[in-house]
Parts: C-alpha cells; sequence; structure tokens
C-alpha cells in the first residue's frame, strides 16, 4: 500500500475485506493492516465509509489493546459524534504526522540520495582503499 497505485489497491482491498474489517482490526497483526489501509485510501468518503463499519463493532474493539488503536487511528468514536468532529479528529492526526515528519527530517524523496549521502559513501570507499593498501604494505614489508 506505499506504491505509487496505492489508492486503487487500497480500494480493492477493502471491498475484499469488506465485512472481516472489524475482525482483523481486533487482531495482533492485523490491527496493522487496518491502520495503514485507513491512512492510504484516498477520498474521505472512503474513510467514512470504513469507520462507519468500523464503529459497528465498537465491543469487539474495544475488547483488546489492538482494537483500541484501530478506533483512535481511524477516529470511530469521533465517527459517532458526527461528521465535523470526525474530520477535525483527522486533521489533527495529519498535523501531528507532518509535524513529526519535520521534526525528524524525514524526506519524502525516496530514491534519490543527498549529497552528504553521495560525499559519506565516497569517503567510506576511499577508507576501503587505504585500508586495503596499508594491509598490502605491512604484508611486503614482513616479507
Amino acid at each position: 500500500m506505499d506504491g505509487p497505485s496505492k489508492s486503487t489497491a487500497s480500494k480493492v482491498l477493502i471491498q475484499k475485506l469488506n465485512d472481516r474489517i472489524p475482525y482483523l482490526a481486533a487482531e495482533r497483526v492485523g490491527h496493522y493492516t487496518v491502520e495503514k489501509l485507513f491512512k492510504a485510501l484516498p477520498t474521505i468518503e472512503d474513510k467514512a465509509a470504513m469507520s462507519a463499519e468500523l464503529s459497528q463493532s465498537l465491543n469487539r474493539l474495544g475488547s483488546n489493546a489492538m482494537g483500541r488503536s484501530v478506533m483512535v487511528s481511524c477516529a470511530v468514536k469521533e465517527y459517532l459524534e458526527g461528521e465535523n468532529v470526525w474530520k477535525e479528529a483527522l486533521a489533527r492526526q495529519r498535523g501531528k504526522e507532518n509535524w513529526l515528519e519535520e521534526i525528524t527530517g524525514v524526506q519524502e524523496r525516496e530514491g534519490e540520495k543527498d549529497e552528504d549521502d553521495v560525499d559519506e559513501e565516497g569517503a567510506k570507499a576511499k577508507k576501503r582503499k587505504r585500508h586495503k593498501k596499508e594491509k598490502k604494505s605491512k604484508r611486503s614489508k614482513s616479507e
């Protein structure tokens, strides 16, 4: 769900998992899939549909830590309070994610290298070459 066609893939996946999402959300590994699927959905209407489906299984989700985590990340309780409250909760989550990315310096460019990375790799290669030369010269001196 991270690739270039994540919106198409997420829609297909949500159709296939239609009634199983609340069960998957309460599972130890499945809750990560549900959270990632929710974030990958392209439109607010798709996210609302998923929150609506999850809101029908509050007892199941509230019974364990994984389900509660999904309830928070999908803003299920806020969805039950109303559309505006739910949208505000999603906006707050997006703000927190963006803030964290800014603080940590995570870059959106995947597959590209910074000048620092290139310089660092060049420096490592030079160090390896120097180290090999030193070993050779020590061997030749000892012989």
